[in-house]
């Protein structure tokens, strides 16, 4: 599969925000042109809420306004342009991020089927919202069901690379309890967006690898990692 190159000087001088992502998307399965790149499998949901084909994006690319342009949107970066990507994973350590990236693909493959699955209840969940009532309770008992499943995926990837997370500052207890919160929190949500990781689960990891999962994480503490790694 050809992989997609930095354009990032292709587009400079265009009037871009420079903390738009400057690659091009969907991602290539083995993207790895930028240093903070962090894979995720992403199943879009139509405005009607039907499940879409799956693709590989970034769980730190997010939507972000155009001060410019009232309702119009690029993708964002949200720890920002090129030099902040390049100081946030020298200040959080490449082969951590590496080897991330490398069981984050293994956990997709094994999921990917029940991933599907979840866009496919979500959507269902939502599109039965407007009747309310039994029609309603019976997608979200779906959803619940199908994510219960998931969470069986889960639990047998961190059996056999528990290990490994651990070794990368990853505490397998940690990471179940995450998912299970993220999800939760999915499934009672009234849309199909990603939810926001809370701070009582991420003050479950070590401090040195909050940011990894959020980089807003720990405030100044995060921003001077990434001034030091510049």
């Amino acid at each position: 599969m050809a992989r997609r190159g930095n354009v990032e000087g292709a587009r400079a001088g265009q009037g871009r925000p420079a903390d738009a992502c400057p690659y091009a998307r969907p991602f290539a399965a083995d993207f790895d042109d930028c240093p903070a790149y962090h894979p995720a499998w992403f199943t879009p949901l139509t405005t009607g809420y039907d499940a879409m084909t799956p693709v590989w994006t970034c769980s730190n690319l997010v939507p972000g306004a155009l001060p410019v342009a009232a309702a119009r949107f690029y993708g964002r970066c949200r720890i920002g342009d090129a030099a902040a990507r390049r100081g946030w994973v020298d200040a959080l350590h490449a082969r951590r991020l590496a080897g991330l990236r490398r069981l984050a693909v293994e956990l997709t493959g094994q999921t990917a089927a029940l991933t599907g699955e979840l866009m496919e209840a979500k959507g269902a969940q939502l599109q039965a919202a407007a009747a309310g009532g039994a029609a309603r309770d019976e997608a979200t008992a779906r959803l619940r069901d199908v994510a219960a499943r998931w969470m069986g995926g889960l639990d047998a990837f961190l059996a056999r690379r528990g290990g490994e997370l651990a070794a990368l500052g990853f505490p397998p207890d940690a990471i179940r309890a995450l998912c299970a919160d993220l999800i939760d929190t999915w499934v009672a949500q009234e849309d199909s967006a990603p939810p926001q990781i809370s701070d009582e689960t991420l003050r479950l990891f070590p401090e040195d690898v909050r940011v990894l999962l959020d980089p807003n994480a720990g405030g100044d503490a995060a921003s001077e990692a990434v001034a030091e790694g510049q």
